[in-house]
């Protein structure tokens, strides 16, 4: 019989024949009968008869209507009978029904669905309640994976401050937690372990106190206290708040899952106030620490290492970015500001994450001196124990210092804009040491900045000869050994707390009332 003719039927049966279906002796009896009656009159019944069917519809329906005292079971043979009579729109009504009353997921397992399973009520159901494997779902478990990897991984690694492991360990971890339970999530293995819900929310706000602790023990060797605890209480605050949303049942979470029983809602806007609260102050503080370590070193004649360090810094920092404006924007939509959450807005803030993990670890793969980062001043006292063990006698000392000083000022070997310590050093015929050893020792600064001083000086020098104010400011940091005007200008103002253009508007103003 054709799906028309049963729909025909159906209706037949509903309003053309009354006395054989829907009679008030029938009516009566669905009304009255337990359920264990109406199941042993279905097994009377020849199931595989379509008009038999049409009639347990009435049955339960008529069951439904009245309140049945065992509904939840009603709902479930009537979604397996629509999807086995091939009315996918009903058997998604009474399989949502049953699953929401009952939170058994296995009624989809039946043959019955079978027939329907190319619809999109079937997809739909299979979607929202089956465990399901995406390319992204793969995609964020294996970074998840990685970033747990990573985590244990670093705390092995040997010359690295012992406190920066530590810091981008977690940093990586709690990024890789969010990760994983957001994978049980849209995977909907949740539904069956349920206490994984909100898993990651206590540690919200760990994200900029990590990054920011991080940045502070690589930048200036800083010592970990007692008092720094303070910056983890909000921690502790949130996870006492979500306590309550801890303590319940795992049949509770998985409504809260399903969004039929929400006992906390002011929770959500209390874990995103405080988590983008949070991740923008911390933004700020590490800025003002990038900031700090720029001023501290010459970014034109650094180290390779130190050049990559820098560069790594920056971009980690500039993906932590990504990730707060992602996450805004994604709290601002799941708030309705926005209208609906579109998937784009949805998997933003999880890819960010992903690509921060994955860069990270091949990061720490490929360039593992990355993370063997030593502040500054660590060096200098390096430098400062192997000076006092070191071979350089008082003579050689005071010579290697009077060659240097004629190279500087005779010899202007500072316009060179290659020159580097390793040259100098060649050019003194002595190591690497050794020089760095008698700039320090001698004029209290290290290479960079006397480097700095001699091409700032000299560029003054030029600056007021040229009364008229007709040379260019690119020309002069040529002249004077820099290679862009970027550099120059930096350096420049750090010396004398003018800008090129600025010194030169002085000077004019000066030559003017002169």
């Amino acid at each position: 019989m054709s799906y028309n003719s049963k729909i025909l039927l159906f209706v037949l049966c509903l309003f053309v024949m009354p006395n054989k279906l829907v009679a008030a002796p029938k009516l009566n009896t669905a009304r009255n009968l337990p359920l264990t009656q109406i199941d042993s009159l279905i097994k009377q019944k020849n199931i595989s008869n379509d008009m038999t069917q049409l009639e347990l519809l009435i049955l339960y329906h008529d069951a439904i209507n009245e309140k049945h005292s065992d509904s939840i079971k009603i709902f479930k043979n009537l979604a397996i009978l629509n999807a086995d009579l091939g009315q996918p729109e009903d058997a998604l009504l009474f399989t949502t029904k049953y699953i929401e009353n009952s939170l058994d997921f296995s009624i989809l397992n039946d043959r019955a669905y079978e027939v329907i399973k190319d619809t999109k009520e079937y997809k739909y159901l299979n979607n929202r309640y089956l465990f399901k494997v995406t390319p992204l779902v793969f995609m964020y478990f294996y970074a998840a994976l990685i970033g747990f990897f990573f985590m244990v991984i670093i705390n092995f690694t040997k010359g690295a401050n012992r406190n920066a492991k530590i810091f981008i360990g977690s940093f990586v971890g709690v990024h890789s937690l969010f990760i994983l339970e957001f994978v049980l999530y849209i995977s909907n293995i949740q539904y069956e372990f349920p206490h994984t819900y909100r898993m990651s929310s206590a540690f919200s706000v760990l994200y900029g106190p990590l990054l920011y602790f991080y940045f502070k023990s690589i930048t200036q060797n800083y010592k970990f206290g007692w008092i720094d605890l303070l910056h983890f209480l909000p921690t502790l605050a949130l996870f006492i708040c979500l306590l309550p949303v801890y303590s319940l049942s795992s049949q509770e979470k998985v409504k809260m899952l399903l969004s039929i029983y929400i006992p906390y809602k002011s929770h959500g806007a209390i874990i995103f106030i405080s988590k983008i609260s949070s991740l923008i102050v911390y933004a700020f503080l590490i800025s003002r620490l990038l900031k700090f370590k720029k001023q501290q070193e010459n970014n034109e004649a650094k180290e390779v290492n130190l050049q990559q360090q820098d560069k790594w810094k920056r971009i980690i920092y500039r993906i932590h970015i990504a990730y707060i404006v992602s996450y805004l924007i994604y709290g601002i939509s799941a708030f309705g500001a926005l209208g609906n959450i579109s998937s784009f807005i949805y998997h933003a803030q999880i890819g960010v994450m992903t690509i921060m993990i994955i860069y990270i670890a091949f990061m720490a793969y490929v360039r593992p001196s990355i993370f063997e980062n030593k502040s500054l001043a660590s060096k200098d006292e390096a430098f400062l124990e192997k000076y006092q063990k070191s071979g350089l006698t008082d003579a050689l000392s005071q010579e290697l210092k009077e060659n240097l000083i004629r190279l500087f000022v005779e010899d202007k070997i500072y316009k060179e804009n290659n020159i580097n310590l390793e040259a100098l050093s060649q050019r003194l015929n002595t190591t690497r040491h050794n020089t760095s050893q008698i700039i320090n020792e001698h004029f209290n600064i290290n290479f960079f900045e006397l480097i700095n001083k001699f091409r700032i000086k000299e560029a003054i020098t030029i600056l007021k000869e040229d009364v008229h104010g007709s040379l260019n400011i690119i020309d002069i940091a040529y002249e004077v050994g820099y290679n862009n005007k970027v550099t120059f200008n930096k350096a420049f103002k750090k010396e004398t707390s003018l800008t090129p253009s600025e010194f030169i508007n002085s000077q004019l103003k000066n030559n003017i009332y002169e």
